[in-house]
């Protein structure tokens, strides 16, 4: 399973480093008002010895990590915590207008497959709906362009098990080719957990485009 990188253990850490630096933070404001400089020194120290072991995880975990370019059907997971919804390219085509519009370039119209994984929910999860995460889509080009679109379609409620398809609607220069589709989390906090595909310096996964065009 290809997956975004998040997990339940990752996004713990990622709240234990939180609180655990604003506990620390203000323990140490306290020892300094009761005059106790030693105590607030070795709080200081043992807060940063676990902010030097996270970025020393943080780091290995992204530059230990890879690109990877889905072919036609295959899938990425984007983890929601407890279950995963499953994303995969089902098809692409051009045009010049749409719905009254008329492109600056060319519409690209990609239509993407979101199902909510069933084998990967949690035992105390049951068949509750879920609405997804935000979400962040864009091609990227042989130049290394990026090209984003609205991502409100992805944001249907799913129950375990349900599927369905929507088109991403982007507008690219005529000069734009070796086309990959990028689709993540766009959740503000991912950037900074161990091991996710959006943390600096990680590998990406991107879906080829190619093969529909």
């Amino acid at each position: 399973m290809i997956t975004d990188g998040l997990n339940p253990l990752t996004f713990l850490t990622f709240l234990a480093l939180v609180f655990g630096s604003g506990a620390a933070a203000l323990l140490v404001v306290f020892s300094l008002i009761l005059k106790r400089p030693d105590a607030a020194r070795v709080i200081a120290q043992l807060a940063a010895g676990g902010v030097g072991a996270y970025g020393a995880l943080f780091l290995i975990a992204s530059l230990t990590s890879t690109n990877r370019v889905l072919g036609p059907g295959e899938e990425k997971h984007i983890c929601e915590v407890d279950c995963h919804l499953a994303y995969s390219v089902v098809g692409a085509k051009t045009a010049k207008t749409l719905d009254g519009r008329t492109a600056q370039g060319t519409f690209y119209l990609v239509t993407v497959k979101v199902r909510f994984d069933e084998t990967t929910i949690s035992p105390h999860r049951g068949m509750a709906p879920l609405t997804p995460n935000s979400r962040y889509a864009a091609i990227v080009d042989g130049q290394g362009r990026r090209y984003e679109a609205p991502t409100d379609a992805l944001q249907r409620q799913l129950v375990p098990g349900e599927s369905y398809t929507t088109d991403l609607v982007f507008d690219l220069p005529p000069d734009a080719s070796e086309l990959r589709l990028i689709l993540a989390n766009h959740d503000v906090e991912t950037p900074f957990i161990i091991g996710h595909e959006n943390s600096f310096f990680h590998g990406t996964t991107t879906f080829r485009l190619d093969r529909y065009l």
